[in-house]
């Protein structure tokens, strides 16, 4: 029996990963990184010197089926701020063209592989760790943004948090620089009052501190997801196209 189940353990088509490059971006990175790296060797198009894959974000939630959309454009943003990641849309024939072409910077891998530790932090620098920089209509968007996620949670948590803090600024910032998005956190604030807020115990939490950390916000998220998917999806046996080639 036991020689059986080791049996399964190992049978089909596998995605192997590297346990060195795991430890530095992530182990979902790392698995969709190979991926990327198996559909570059089998589907990909020599274009400027370099091999590209096309895909959709669509294209890649039915080949990785174990992940929906929203996390495969929160993986393949982090791996572009990684700058492991190449992507871009100007090989399209059609300006319509949905897709995006994507390739992987080996240089970079190897610039990775060689520190010891590739942490969150030097990825993405705390603000105070950055040079003054000039103030930008990007940098007003986000400053938008963030006050804007910080006025909803006060209208519906009956709070007054203030959207000037600079701790609740932060928090915020690194969830946008994390790839989700201002709606993801509206969804995650409204799962938590829907959960917390007649809870005196627990309504204690509904504060920035509490939905907005890294290690917090994921959960959260994937429950007001899951909810969303049990309401408005009817289930349907899984049907799993091979012809895609699915991501193990």
């Amino acid at each position: 029996m036991g020689g059986w189940n080791m049996k399964l353990l190992v049978s089909g088509r596998q995605l192997f990963l590297s346990q060195d490059l795991a430890a530095r971006i992530g182990v979902e990175e790392a698995l969709f990184l190979q991926h990327l790296y198996y559909r570059l060797e089998t589907q990909g198009m020599e274009k400027e010197g370099h091999m590209w894959y096309r895909q959709t974000y669509q294209g890649w939630a039915k080949q990785c089926f174990h992940w929906n959309i929203r996390k495969i454009k929160r993986i393949i943003t982090k791996l572009e701020h990684y700058q492991i990641i190449v992507s871009s849309n100007k090989l399209n024939s059609f300006n319509t063209d949905r897709s995006k072409w994507y390739r992987i910077d080996y240089e970079k891998i190897d610039e990775l592989l060689q520190k010891k530790i590739y942490a969150q932090e030097e990825l993405f620098h705390e603000e105070s760790n950055l040079p003054e920089v000039k103030m930008t209509k990007a940098n007003t968007d986000q400053s938008d943004e963030i006050a804007n996620i910080i006025n909803y949670l006060n209208k519906k948590a009956e709070k007054q948090f203030n959207e000037h803090s600079k701790t609740n600024i932060r928090l915020i910032k690194a969830i946008l620089k994390e790839g989700y998005t201002v709606e993801d956190c509206y969804l995650v604030i409204d799962e938590q009052v829907r959960n917390w807020k007649n809870d005196l115990q627990m309504n204690k939490y509904l504060r920035p501190i509490t939905l907005f950390r890294p290690g917090n916000f994921e959960s959260y998220l994937n429950d007001a997801l899951t909810r969303l998917q049990d309401k408005n999806i009817d289930f349907e046996p899984v049907v799993l196209d091979f012809d895609e080639g699915e991501c193990y």
